[in-house]
């Protein structure tokens, strides 16, 4: 049964959120009352709070927060509250709805911008860490947005179109064989929020105050209450809006507010799909599909139908939280695939054929019956041949998906908890490292060289997620508080490191054996943090953990077949490692004397294989038993590979 999983889709108006239970079953999340509560803070009696549409317009408005991650704090009332404590107010009541509703915590996705650069992805990460006090993965959002779309048959196309608050963005799509394929991407960054400072001058100049019309100022206090009135229009021939002095009230009539937003919105979407044209790899459709808060003002979707069929999607302003659940569940990111490559028949009667076909000499050759014959006998073949070398390998752009799909989710160990990471670890999800090429580490052994020979080159991706220890009486060292992949010791604390790595087809057997061969010559260098390497025979008697930590000679004194190993008393209690002709494993120890913990620690590794993925859960902790049932858990805890990977 799939764990639950929490989405959040911060906007610059509104929040929205939605639930995927253990049953799988979709639904929007509600906050306090609403699904779509307002994106912002205000200020009251000198402190923040979250907005609530039945506030007064004379309380401070924060602005959106999504537009000011680059500011580190903001100084409210004399006192500095930083960006990430302003985010933890927004959020914390989204996170508590959501185990009030599912009652445990669940996995949390995020819905990030698509054009933001990495950099600012990374920043937007790190402070929904530090907000939520948990682990969350990004989901770009024109990912969310393709797999939010109803199926399409194959080569069939759309355009879909997120109508926000501050952009106009758009993506064209084609469907592909194993799902959305993106094709084309344009953003504009003239959204609701422009169309609303037009309304906003409009109406002061309309009631003779021509000079705020262009009084940037009056935009900050003014705009939040336009568009509120504006979305009362749905309800109402016509809104009063009390703006502050000199101004006071005005009134938005639905007519004006049409004819103004369609004259806008026209002139927005033809820029948009011009650019989408432009940018597309191939031809695209005319169809239009909208999403976001906007397309549920009229004036949005009649200014789209000047360029083709529109159709508003259900729940517009859910869309993305949606198509999040969709992309996370998905075995593959397929927004990226390639076109389907179309098969003919050769022209020449004497050029070979496709693989596949019967040339037409052959036919002609034998004939008749003997041409069915034929037929059978190279389909069968063909069957055959199939059959013995499995599916084709991974393209590269499904490499890193397939990877974290096959990972363990947090809370998926017991005993543990996922960590994430400042610096050193992937750009769109803080939790995971991935290597490819020459970067590859090896599996075998402690893990920290890098990969040679058949392993080198068979492995094409790795991907890695680090648990630690729920007890923190047991982390110590700078290694254990890490912020960065890079700085963390895993000698430090009791934890577990899971590895997905992804082989060529014909490299299974290869890189298999080569590993094997690896861990009966690990060897033990001041270079080595897991020393002392003991492999579990996958059958017979288990060997037991390490007995001693392997001393190191020194730079003057040479090492002697006569040397007597450190004995030490970590030997007990062995766990035990349940055994199999598709797996390998192997216990290791780091020696007290380098270890993070200043004492020894033990290391169990498991390695699996699924198809063309290698499954390794290495585990540590004070003594052999405990990292044998850690290790083993991580091993349960891989989700199955997909049958691509087979």
């Amino acid at each position: 049964m799939p764990n639950p999983v929490l989405v959040i889709d911060i906007g610059a108006c509104t929040l929205t959120a939605a639930i995927r239970d253990a049953s799988g079953r979709v639904t929007p999340l509600a906050i306090d009352g609403t699904t779509t509560p307002p994106a912002r803070l205000v200020v009251q009696a000198g402190q923040p709070r979250p907005a609530r549409d039945s506030d007064p317009l004379t309380l401070a408005q924060l602005g959106p927060l999504i537009e000011r991650l680059d500011v580190p704090s903001l100084v409210i009332d004399g006192v500095s509250w930083s960006i990430e404590s302003l985010t933890a107010l927004l959020l914390r009541p989204v996170l508590g709805a959501a185990f009030d509703q599912i009652g445990a915590t669940p996995k949390i996705l995020i819905v990030v911008p698509s054009e933001w650069a990495p950099e600012l992805q990374r920043r937007f990460q790190r402070i929904m860490h530090a907000a939520l006090t948990r682990t969350v993965t990004l989901v770009p959002s024109d990912n969310a947005l393709a797999y939010a779309l109803p199926s399409l048959r194959t080569g069939a196309g759309v355009i879909a179109a997120d109508c926000g608050a501050t952009a106009l963005s758009a993506i064209a799509v084609i469907g592909g064989e194993r799902g959305p394929r993106i094709v084309g991407r344009a953003q504009s960054d003239s959204g609701g929020d422009i169309f609303d400072r037009f309304l906003l001058a409009d109406a002061l100049t309309d009631a003779g105050f021509p000079e705020q019309a262009v009084d940037a100022r009056w935009g900050f206090a003014g705009v939040p209450r336009v568009r509120a009135a504006r979305e009362a229009l749905a309800d109402a021939d016509t809104v009063t809006v009390d703006l502050p002095r000199p101004v006071g009230r005005i009134a938005l009539a639905e007519r004006d507010v049409d004819a103004t937003g369609e004259r806008y919105f026209t002139h927005q979407f033809s820029d948009l799909l011009t650019r989408l044209d432009e940018n597309a790899t191939e031809p695209i459709s005319r169809r239009l599909m909208l999403c976001g808060g906007l397309a549920y003002d009229p004036a949005v979707p009649n200014a789209a139908r000047v360029h083709g069929p529109v159709k508003v999607m259900a729940n517009p302003q859910h869309v993305l939280c949606r198509g999040a659940l969709a992309f996370d569940a998905a075995a593959v990111d397929s927004t990226a695939d390639p076109g389907p490559r179309p098969i003919a028949e050769p022209d020449d009667e004497n050029a070979e054929p496709l693989p596949g076909m019967i040339s037409k000499r052959t036919l002609m050759l034998f004939g008749g019956v003997g041409a069915t014959v034929v037929a059978i006998a190279v389909a069968g073949g063909l069957a055959l041949s199939a059959a013995m070398t499995g599916a084709p390998d991974l393209r590269e752009p499904e490499l890193r998906n397939v990877a974290s799909s096959v990972l363990p989710a947090d809370q998926s160990i017991t005993g543990v908890r996922l960590r994430a990471w400042a610096n050193g670890a992937d750009t769109t999800d803080g939790t995971t490292r991935s290597l490819s090429g020459a970067d590859v580490r090896t599996l075998a052994c402690g893990g920290t060289r890098p990969a040679e020979g058949a392993e080198a080159d068979g492995v094409r991706w790795q991907s890695s997620r680090i648990f630690v220890s729920d007890d923190t009486s047991s982390s110590t060292g700078s290694g254990a508080r890490a912020t960065s992949w890079d700085s963390f010791d895993p000698s430090a604390t009791t934890n577990v490191i899971v590895t997905a790595a992804i082989v060529g087809r014909d490299d299974r057997e290869p890189v298999w054996k080569d590993i094997s061969s690896s861990n009966q010559r690990c060897p033990s260098t001041k270079d080595d943090l897991v020393r002392t390497i003991v492999v579990i025979p996958q059958t017979g008697l288990d060997p037991g953990p390490p007995s001693y930590a392997e001393e190191l000679p020194s730079d003057t004194t040479p090492r002697t077949p006569t040397s007597a190993p450190r004995t030490t008393t970590t030997r007990a209690p062995q766990g035990g490692v349940t055994m199999g002709t598709q797996r390998q494993a192997w216990r290791g120890l780091t020696p007290a004397s380098i270890s993070g913990s200043g004492t020894d620690m033990h290391v169990t590794c498991v390695l699996d294989i699924d198809g063309v993925v290698l499954k390794r859960s290495c585990a540590t902790a004070e003594d052999s038993g405990t990292a044998d049932h850690l290790a083993q858990l991580g091993a349960t805890a891989f989700n199955p590979a997909p049958e691509t990977t087979r």
